[in-house]
């Protein structure tokens, strides 16, 4: 039997394996690794703080809280892709640790749910891929968890200064991704009256109106930040962050706004049952037969289960009326989806879902050692880079879309013309 202490450290040495996986055999996938990676170095190179670039122009399509972490990791540790990849590490592990912390706040009396969510977020298959990418989802994931359970403190004991830290966790939210934020955030704000605990929580409108005060507090980082990003490109940051790129992927007018259809998401949403789909046990838990139960007894535990499932159709509701769809938007939504499942996976033993997870980590290796002989010599850059980088002084030219996506690579100290 495995001892307690390690048991709870189990997941997150999961977690590391999947990042040494794909360091060991994975290069950099362009476009968007190499992109964001090449903007956190030209920060890097010229200290600039407020203003990232990309090929040395002024990059308005982000806000830098990633790059100002994977900076701060190159300062510590020198600039390479393992240092960046700590910051997402660092960031997987917070989504597993929060969850499970949201799990406890919803569900205080069920150690049974609890204990089986870090398996269940570390074994999810869109866990095992977005967590070893230099992408901003799991940071994002971290703000909006954090976020909630400050919320759902202030829901609790209408206490003001969690309504600010619920603010600040939404404004570092923004700093990440933008004022996608907003919706992974105002889906349960806005539900609230569907969830509030009618004997001790606090009536709608005085939460509602901690909720304000919260998108008030928000406000604090984000300023810091854009006046002097506004300042130093005389108003286009605002204008390309807020309209061009937000609203330009909601209507699909952006360049590259990866426009779907409106079911998207909907045909994706199978992926996140996988591994636990495969576990015998799940195909007999009668879930029609239990959710009935919890409705006909009036479960005290229908109230979480009803911020979970309402913010979560909430959520794939808006993103699948916006034009610009991509499957790693879903990631801030896989804890909601998680803590559904735990709850109705609470009799399956925690042994099944860890062995599940160790299949799917098998996987994982062999897949990306298999890839690294074949289909990962096509993505991979370094042998361009490399030659590029032995001809520093030369000046080049591109004729395509260029992406900066040998910057970092090649240690570029030059934009390409």
């Amino acid at each position: 039997m495995i001892p307690a202490h390690v048991e709870r450290l189990l997941p997150y040495l999961f977690l590391l394996a999947l990042t040494c996986i794909a360091v060991a055999f994975r290069p950099l996938l362009p476009v968007d690794e190499t992109r964001y990676l090449s903007v956190t170095w030209e920060m890097y190179l010229s200290g600039q703080i407020f203003v990232p670039t990309m090929n040395f122009a002024p990059y308005l399509q982000k806000p830098p809280l990633l790059f100002w972490l994977i900076d701060l990791a190159w300062d510590i540790f020198g600039a390479s892709r393992v240092a960046a990849m700590l910051v997402i590490f660092v960031a997987s592990s917070l989504v597993i640790w929060l969850t499970t912390r949201l799990t406890k706040t919803l569900f205080p009396r069920r150690d049974d749910i609890a204990s089986r969510i870090p398996w269940l977020v570390a074994g999810s298959t869109i866990f095992v891929i977005y967590s070893t990418l230099i992408l901003f989802d799991m940071l994002l994931t971290v703000f909006v968890l954090a976020a909630l359970l400050s919320l759902l403190a202030f829901a609790k004991n209408g206490n003001h200064w969690h309504a600010v830290l619920a603010g600040l966790f939404i404004g570092l939210g923004v700093l990440t991704k933008g004022p996608v934020v907003l919706i992974h955030v105002g889906a349960p704000i806005l539900l609230y009256p569907f969830w509030r605990d009618r004997q001790a929580g606090l009536a709608t409108p005085k939460f509602f109106a901690g909720a304000g005060l919260a998108i008030l507090a928000a406000l604090i980082p984000v300023a810091i930040w854009l006046v002097p990003a506004t300042i130093q490109t005389k108003g286009n940051f605002v204008y390309d962050l807020v309209w061009n790129q937000s609203a330009g992927r909601v209507t699909g007018h952006l360049h590259n706004s990866h426009g779907r259809p409106f079911y998207f998401y909907v045909v994706l949403l199978p992926i996140m049952l996988i591994p636990w789909i495969f576990i015998p046990e799940v195909w007999r838990l009668k879930l029609g037969a239990r959710i009935r139960g919890l409705i006909d007894t009036k479960s005290p535990d229908l109230r979480a289960l009803r911020l979970l499932s309402f913010s979560f159709v909430a959520v794939l509701l808006v993103f699948s009326a916006i034009s610009g769809k991509q499957p790693h938007y879903l990631v801030p939504m896989l804890p909601f989806a998680t803590i559904l499942f735990g709850y109705f996976m609470a009799e399956i033993p925690p042994a099944r879902l860890r062995n599940s997870a160790f299949v799917l980590l098998a996987i994982f290796g062999i897949g990306h050692a298999a890839a690294s002989a074949t289909s990962f010599r096509r993505e991979d850059l370094m042998p361009l880079a490399k030659f590029i980088a032995e001809r520093k002084n030369a000046d080049w030219a591109v004729a395509f879309d260029y992406q900066d996506e040998v910057g970092l690579l090649a240690r570029l100290q030059k934009p390409f013309e």
